[in-house]
């Protein structure tokens, strides 16, 4: 077994024997029904909203080590958005917990059925925290990744001046606690990341016929139309690679285009490049790798790739850095087409 007190150089590891602990005393908290009342979980979707917007100066410090990402990247990307979802639940929620009467069905229409929608009970979340989670009425347990200890140090040490530490808590570690926490049994499990993890987090799970929801990447393709405006387009799709190193589950993976226009596009590409690195795109505030693995994995598609670059190619393995890259003539069966890319390389 791992020592109790496994740390990195800024996030302190929780005991793992401490986690099946917090896992019983969350269930009696839920159990003895203080998250049943509507206007409690509003309180704490709240508190949550609070969280972010007294501490935005924590979490855009602690993005730039993590990630070299830049404050307003951070602002515009990741608080002002949660921020803008808590308050979607907030407001809205009263209305999605209604009972709801089902339509007309002539085998049950005599019992007068009625939909309730009703808490699970402790849910574990693996990867970016789930309002959702609070506000259907379940407790929960938060695995942050080790993988930005910056990021999970900052909220573990605040997240218990806001929330009610007896149905919600933060558990920190790498793999030997989430072993830990993956042998214990949940209510529900909400996964996102890697489809490899979430192998590994579904097969834990079946285990206990834990239901889970998995939010894995996918590969996100663009249909370029011949007649469309070539610049509006390369503009739009930059920035979306530029956009947190395309560390994003929502970026764009690559573009099909007909190759009689792919010059066009090409060419749109090289100028709105210019236009936005115009002293070249090692001077600009662009986002890190989140690891030396994910900076080695996207440098050795571009070393094994046949496309040609367009723009970019510029990489610093010190600061884990790739530079927004377009590749073009790229093939299907190309190395760069076989995965999601999750990172700044965008094939045509």
């Amino acid at each position: 077994m791992a020592s109790a007190n496994r740390t990195t150089s800024v996030l302190q590891y929780t005991s793992i024997d401490e986690i099946p602990k917090i896992r019983e005393h969350l269930k009696a908290t839920y159990n003895s029904g203080r998250l049943r009342p509507l206007e409690y979980r509003k309180q704490q979707l709240l508190r949550l909203v609070h969280l972010i917007e007294d501490n935005h100066a924590l979490f855009e410090e602690a993005f730039k080590v993590d990630l070299g990402r830049h404050a307003l990247e951070s602002t515009a990307a990741e608080l002002n958005g949660a921020v803008m979802d808590l308050m979607h639940l907030h407001d809205n929620f009263e209305t999605w917990a209604k009972p709801e009467k089902p339509g007309f069905n002539l085998k049950f229409w005599a019992f007068g059925p009625v939909i309730r929608r009703v808490p699970k009970g402790v849910v574990l979340v693996v990867g970016p925290f789930n309002g959702a989670a609070i506000v259907t009425g379940n407790a929960c347990v938060v695995k942050m990744s080790e993988l930005t200890p910056n990021v999970s140090a900052a909220l573990a040490e605040i997240f218990p001046r806001y929330l009610d530490q007896d149905l919600f808590r933060v558990v920190n570690g790498g793999i030997p606690e989430t072993t830990a926490v993956l042998q214990l049994q949940w209510d529900h499990i909400v996964f996102t990341g890697s489809p490899a993890v979430a192998r590994i987090i579904a097969s834990a799970a079946a285990k206990h016929l834990t239901p889970t929801t998995l939010e894995l990447g996918g590969q996100c393709p663009v249909f370029c139309d011949p007649n469309m405006d070539m610049y509006l387009t390369a503009k739009r799709l930059l920035w979306s690679k530029a956009l947190n190193a395309g560390q994003t589950c929502t970026t764009v993976n690559h573009i099909f285009v007909p190759e009689g226009a792919q010059d066009a596009l090409v060419e749109a590409f090289s100028k709105v490049y210019n236009e936005f690195f115009p002293e070249g795109p090692e001077r600009a505030p662009i986002s890190s790798l989140v690891t030396d693995v994910a900076f080695k994995r996207i440098n050795g598609l571009l070393e094994k790739t046949k496309g040609q670059i367009v723009c970019g190619g510029q990489s610093d393995e010190g600061r884990r850095w790739i530079a927004p890259t377009i590749l073009k003539n790229v093939a299907l069966d190309d190395v760069v087409m076989e995965n999601e890319l999750f990172g700044p390389i965008l094939p045509i």
